[in-house]
């Protein structure tokens, strides 16, 4: 558990997930959807207490990356206060 309390504020997510590569792997990009991932990432730190409930994250990146063949893999997040105004205007 974190010894801060769970953030409950907008938040904007940037997250990196780096996987290995296989040594036999032709692929390009990894298999897997991006958004599945960070939606997991996201439970994860949310039952770890360092957010108080995903629904504060108000704007996410993220990216899949292979690392080089034989790297142990890793996943980045890093969460900053949202600058952005929440509420949109939007007119006809």
């Amino acid at each position: 558990m974190s010894e801060e309390p769970p953030i409950a504020e907008p938040v904007v997510a940037t997250t990196l997930i780096a996987i290995p590569r296989a040594r036999t792997s032709q692929l390009t990009v990894p298999v897997g959807d991006g958004d599945n991932f960070e939606k997991a990432i996201f439970d994860a730190i949310q039952k770890k207490g360092y957010l108080a409930d995903d629904k504060w994250i108000t704007t996410g990146h993220w990216r899949k990356r292979f690392l080089p063949y034989g790297e142990t893999g890793f996943t980045r997040i890093v969460l900053t206060q949202e600058t952005e105004e929440i509420d949109l205007d939007i007119t006809d």
